[in-house]
């Protein structure tokens, strides 16, 4: 939403590394317009005259009125509360509005029900009296979908105010075409008197709406630099090279290939380039040798479409030639325009002389195409490792890419990388041999992140394992025995695979028979045990029946029931190494159990949870455990024992409520909702509110306990309780009601809320995934960013729900979503999915900023093509937002990351 109506900014440079679109001003104008008479901004003449500022504010940005945000401005005494009171204000034109008073009266509406809230947006949408309220209702209505708000933006057109024109616009361009076609008219009229604030978005609905009429407009506003300052609603820019081509056939456009507009150039090849075909070969060519850089790495991208020699030879050519800062911008070029597939062909232009230039050019590309994740880029990245014969760190690297984007096609090739000694792959006076972790002849990573891969793709492929086995099962148990102890993605592969030449192995490993350590007994910690903890979550993942009471038997190995094993308790007692110990192979059972998932362990599991002699880390693991090995009925009674611990006032009977309740998280019942509502109290412990309040969110709730939850917010002590429930279980209509009401709180209280929110996403699970609680949670998220509280748009939700995205890297525990495997379940969802799957896996994708898997989708036919168009475009031109130092709340990591183990 924009923070002031018709008032907005956006980021300059637009995505990082490149070039603003045809026609934006680069960054070096921003503090002065109109330009110098000495500096060379092509095609653009200064700025139409005008008062107020004119057209540029001071960071470069094309301001659309001419206008100074309003302190005070002329309007009508809103009565708040009822919908009478509201219309009854809106009436009245005789007296001031102040902006508090506007400030409240959207939040008025805001906390309102959707149903409630557009019959209000109407009425403020047909009035001018209140200049910033009839565009913020224009905004809400276009939002809603409301088919009313297409007349009544059109009819806003009429008005003499040109910021409310520019919204309207904006609006109308939001509905697009055909739902607001007949509205052609009137912006055609509207155009005729418009001035410099408002004629490039009117110009941009026409284009929008594929009005023919509009194109001499539209170029004259594109060569000036003002179409592409037309934000879309909501913020991040609007211009899209091939809506505005589309106004006329590519022959006429392709005749402006020699206009002596640089920007008009790079129009001509971004939209050659995206419809590339034989016939617009020679016109590339002389584009892509165009004096201005960025026409001609728009141009490359059309040449490595085409593909043919006589295309490919100059576009290699020009990657070859260049040097290492505009090889770079043509490396982007490629990435944006093409995606993986133009990056794979870039490796082409590499050279081979000297060797460091080779290795620095040839990991430059692979590090983008992992950025990227593109599934196109998988075969022509076959084609080549097969066709080039690369060295094998390179065949490594090249199948880890694969396997990044789910291809098993990868684990071959990362299978014969495990042989690889690293001492004898790499030599250390080659300086340029090295990666995060330093030389790679004194690290391991890439085996370790080899092994990852491998995992994560049998975990999406459950159906290859025979495939996988024979690509990688060898090589991956002579790495591990290779290894003082056993790396745990190693582990996770050969269970996911069902490895039966492991499994004498891994019962060993987890089973250790080692004695524990005795009381008092020093550091170091025992390996065994550290090793049994991963070995033992495994060992259930292969649910090998002869281990099974065996793993049971871990839960009861501390024999002395009045043995004090807590966090507390291991504190000078002399048992922290025989506390850890138990702690560990009661951790690694009750992961084991998880993996497992068989209802036989309900009762041991619940019996070491409700020990209060036992680690408190062990016990949560049998609490999630519990999660994935009880049927309905069983975890109905794990709500009632939530209940009655969370009921208690001890604080040891409190935590036991809240581990019960972080099992409900895990595996909700929905029915259990209206049972754990009332223990949101203020006589419980904070902590195991806000695992109750998670737990009835993510397990969702009726209209009943939906009022309940409200009310509470009423109560100072358990509101951020109740809100962080609503926001997660609730629809988009009551996330963004609950949020609306921190207007009438303190800050603070708001402040809280958002650290808890953030908090509530620590794990992502498959059913997570499978019950559609991430398709939930982004459009959630999003409609949180259009409310105002204090007319702030409130983009902490959006912030905060990506930063937990960008926490997927690493599997966190059983039935955990790695991002490979959530990337690619998203990507095959999308494509074969019904339409509400097909929409909330293209939002996610969008959310989680995955470029490659959106451009792939954009090529789809129908539907899927559509959305995935509309979320890349904003995916790469998003609204310009001031982020959020989470740093605070970031789990604290091993140094290297969990691939360090």
């Amino acid at each position: 939403m924009l923070d002031r109506p018709n008032l907005s900014r956006e980021n300059p440079t637009g995505p990082r590394g490149r070039r603003p679109p045809p026609g934006l001003l680069p960054v070096k104008w921003a503090a002065k317009w109109p330009p110098d008479d000495s500096d060379d901004l092509p095609g653009a003449p200064p700025a139409p005259g005008g008062g107020g500022g004119g057209g540029f504010a001071d960071d470069g940005n094309f301001k659309r009125g001419r206008f100074s945000p309003v302190s005070i401005v002329v309007g009508l005494l809103v009565a708040l509360g009822a919908a009478g009171a509201i219309w009854f204000g809106v009436k009245q034109d005789s007296q001031k509005m102040t902006v508090d008073a506007v400030s409240k009266e959207k939040k008025n509406i805001f906390v309102l029900p959707k149903k409630d809230q557009l019959p209000l947006w109407r009425t403020w949408a047909a009035s001018s009296a209140e200049l910033s309220l009839q565009q913020e209702a224009l905004m809400q209505l276009a939002w809603a979908g409301d088919p009313e708000g297409v007349a009544l933006a059109t009819k806003a057109l009429s008005l003499p105010d040109h910021r409310v024109k520019g919204v309207a616009a904006q609006v109308l361009a939001y509905y697009g075409s055909p739902k607001a076609d007949s509205a052609k008219p009137a912006l055609l009229e509207a155009l005729k008197v418009a001035d410099e604030s408002d004629r490039p978005q009117i110009v941009w609905s026409l284009v929008e709406l594929k009005e023919p009429a509009a194109f001499k407009d539209a170029m004259d506003q594109y060569r000036k630099g003002f179409l592409s300052k037309v934000e879309r609603l909501g913020g991040g820019m609007a211009f899209e090279p091939e809506k505005l081509a589309g106004l006329v056939s590519l022959e006429e456009l392709a005749k402006l290939a020699t206009d002596e507009s640089p920007s008009v150039r790079q129009l001509v090849a971004t939209v050659l380039s995206r419809n590339a075909e034989a016939k617009w070969t020679s016109a590339l060519i002389s584009l892509v040798k165009d004096k201005d850089v960025e026409v001609a790495r728009e141009a490359a991208n059309g040449l490595g479409r085409i593909g043919d020699e006589t295309a490919r030879a100059p576009l290699l050519e020009a990657l070859s030639n260049a040097d290492k800062d505009s090889r770079q911008r043509f490396l982007e070029a490629l990435r944006d325009g093409i995606g993986g597939e133009g990056l794979v062909l870039a490796l082409d232009s590499v050279k081979q002389d000297p060797e460091e230039t080779t290795w620095f050019q040839t990991k430059q590309i692979m590090e983008m195409l992992r950025e990227l994740a593109d599934p196109r880029s998988a075969d022509p990245l076959v084609k080549w490792i097969e066709a080039k014969k690369p060295p094998l760190h390179w065949q490594g690297e090249a199948g880890t890419r694969l396997a990044e984007v789910g291809d098993i096609r990868g684990a071959k090739y990362i299978g014969e990388r495990m042989l690889a000694d690293p001492l004898k792959l790499y030599k250390l006076e080659k300086f340029w041999e090295a990666d995060e972790g330093g030389h790679l002849s004194r690290t391991d990573l890439p085996r370790v992140v080899g092994a990852r891969m491998l995992a994560d793709l049998a975990t999406v492929h459950e159906d290859k394992s025979a495939e996988l086995k024979a690509s990688a099962e060898a090589s991956i148990i002579l790495w591990l025995k290779d290894r003082p102890q056993p790396h745990a993605n190693g582990l996770r592969f050969l269970a996911t695979i069902r490895s039966e030449k492991i499994l004498k192995d891994m019962r060993d490993w987890a089973f250790p028979t080692d004695p524990l350590p005795k009381e008092g007994q020093q550091p170091p910690f025992p390996a065994a045990f550290e090793t049994a903890q991963s070995a033992l979550r495994y060992v259930g993942r292969m649910k090998d029946e002869p281990s099974y009471p065996r793993l049971l038997d871990q839960l009861n190995r501390k024999k002395d029931p009045k043995m004090d094993i807590t966090q507390d308790g291991l504190q000078g007692a002399g048992l922290a190494m025989m506390g850890m110990a138990l702690r560990a192979v009661a951790y690694g059972a009750s992961q084991g159990l998880a993996e497992w998932g068989d209802p036989r362990a309900v009762e041991p599991l619940t019996k070491l949870i409700e020990d209060e002699m036992w680690h408190e880390e062990a016990r949560q693991a049998a609490c999630e455990a519990l999660a994935w090995c009880a049927d309905d009925k069983a975890m109905v009674e794990v709500a009632k024992k939530a209940k009655e611990f969370a009921s208690k006032t001890e604080p040891r009977k409190q935590l036991i409520g809240a581990c019960y309740a972080s099992a409900l998280a895990l595996r909700p019942v929905p029915s259990a909702a209206g049972e754990l509502v009332p223990l949101l109290v203020a006589d419980i412990d904070p902590g195991v509110r806000m695992a109750i309040a998670r737990a009835i969110g993510i397990g969702g709730f009726d209209e009943g306990v939906q009022g309940q939850l409200f009310e509470k917010l009423k109560d100072v002590e358990v509101r951020n309780a109740a809100a962080l429930a609503l926001i997660l279980g609730g629809t988009s209509d009551t996330a963004a009601r609950t949020v609306a009401m921190y207007a009438d709180f303190d800050k603070g209280a708001l402040d809280d809320l958002k650290d808890h929110y953030y908090r509530a996403f620590g794990y992502w699970s498959d059913e997570d995934f499978k019950r559609g609680n991430l398709y939930r949670y982004v459009a959630n998220a999003e409609a949180i960013t259009r409310v105002k509280v204090a007319d702030a748009p409130q983009e902490w939700a959006r912030q905060r729900l990506q930063a937990q995205f960008d926490n997927l890297k690493y599997d966190n525990g059983p039935h955990s979503e790695t991002r490979v495997v959530l990337r690619y379940r998203l990507y095959q969802a999308a494509k074969g999915g019904d339409g509400g799957q097909k929409k909330g896996a293209i939002e996610t994708l969008k959310f989680m900023k995955e470029k490659g898997v959106l451009m792939a989708l954009r090529h789809e036919q129908g539907e899927t093509g559509a959305l995935a168009k509309r979320a890349f475009h904003e995916l790469m031109n998003p609204k310009a937002t001031v982020a959020e130092d989470l740093s605070a709340l970031a789990p604290a990591t091993k140094a290297g990351g969990a691939d360090v183990q």
